[in-house]
């Protein structure tokens, strides 16, 4: 059987955060002698290694990536090798850094899992949101179209009908994250994710959606291909397998990669991926979108087709039909404010 090699590094460079979001439990798994920082040789050594076995993607991650001093460092030289890049941010940082980030990400995700600034900032375990619009409008200028996170869980699914509004005016894609943790999306919820899928301003991967109804990933039948699809790098320079959050390996990060794919140990992983016993249910989106790329079925194509869309609203509709007249805008924090506004004589004329 050919062994296709991974199509995304997931580096996560700290574990670090500034943030202590309700369904995030990154920042308290740290312990007092653990490597804050991934060494930036290391990083470097990894990502030119990571180009000979032609890894397109490297999503930098945490923790709080822009917590990293040598960020813009290492996506510069990512960007040299030819890597597309990736960076999710609660935005604390990015007014300080957004001029020497400019250019160096290709996608870029502002975390905003609502448009009411108290329950972000409830979500978010730090008050925020002023940063996520400043960084937005901050970002626009600057020529980036960064993409809105939206982690969705039973709290804030209200949220999702003003947030595809915000995206919509603000011309940015807003994109879906159902939170796999406990106290998981309930399934009544589903149908309402289901309601926005078609949205022109919203990536939502409808294969995903297809894998929670049916219950998550059978350990029988397993859907997930994380140790195939996805090579995590942990900030200590250990290979985590068979993903971050299920985390019952550490293999030392070799001088080639391709001793990774030859060594026992990751073949074992591979050969058993999504069906241990923890896999069942499973529904970790950043492992399963890779994942469906690995196997020809409905998944795979729906999966396509989401992403064709994403691209089409991304650099087609939104570069052409809608051409920048920064003088006209308003600003993102106006722009909330009227879509809140209007959102509250809703409910109170019910």
């Amino acid at each position: 059987m050919k062994l296709f090699p991974p199509v995304l590094l997931h580096y996560y460079i700290t574990r670090l955060c500034n943030c202590r979001c309700t369904f995030c439990d990154i920042p308290g798994e740290g312990k007092d002698d653990e490597i804050r920082f991934a060494d930036p040789q290391q990083v470097i050594h990894n990502l030119a290694q990571a180009k000979k076995l032609h890894i397109p993607f490297v999503d930098f991650t945490g923790g709080e990536p822009l917590l990293h001093p040598q960020l813009a460092e290492l996506l510069r030289y990512a960007k040299k090798l030819g890597l597309r890049t990736s960076v999710t941010t609660n935005c604390l940082l990015y007014p300080q850094q957004a001029y020497t980030l400019k250019g160096l990400v290709d996608f870029l995700h502002f975390s905003l899992d609502a448009l009411d600034e108290s329950l972000h900032n409830h979500i978010r375990g730090n008050n925020v949101y002023s940063a996520v619009m400043h960084s937005i409008d901050l970002a626009r200028e600057l020529g980036e179209a960064p993409d809105l996170l939206y982690t969705v869980t039973n709290e804030n699914i209200a949220e999702l009908e003003p947030l595809a509004e915000f995206a919509r005016q603000m011309r940015l894609i807003l994109i879906v994250n159902p939170v796999f943790i406990k106290p998981a999306l309930a399934n009544r919820n589903l149908p309402l994710l289901e309601q926005f899928n078609r949205h022109p301003n919203v990536y939502l991967n409808r294969a995903f959606l297809r894998l929670r109804s049916r219950g998550g990933n059978s350990v029988s039948h397993p859907r997930c291909r994380a140790v195939s699809s996805t090579l995590v790098i942990s900030p200590d320079n250990h290979i985590l397998l068979p993903c971050y959050h299920f985390c019952r390996d550490k293999l030392p990060v070799p001088a080639g990669f391709a001793e990774i794919f030859t060594s026992k140990t990751w073949r074992e992983y591979r050969s058993m991926q999504g069906r241990f016993n923890f896999c069942a249910g499973c529904t970790i989106n950043c492992y399963f979108d890779p994942s469906f790329l690995y196997a020809s079925d409905c998944y795979l194509l729906e999966s396509l087709a989401a992403k064709a869309r994403y691209a089409l609203t991304k650099y087609i509709h939104h570069k052409f039909h809608y051409p920048d007249k920064s003088g006209a805008r308003l600003r993102a924090a106006e722009i909330a404010g009227i879509i809140n506004r209007r959102k509250n004589r809703l409910i109170h004329a019910d």
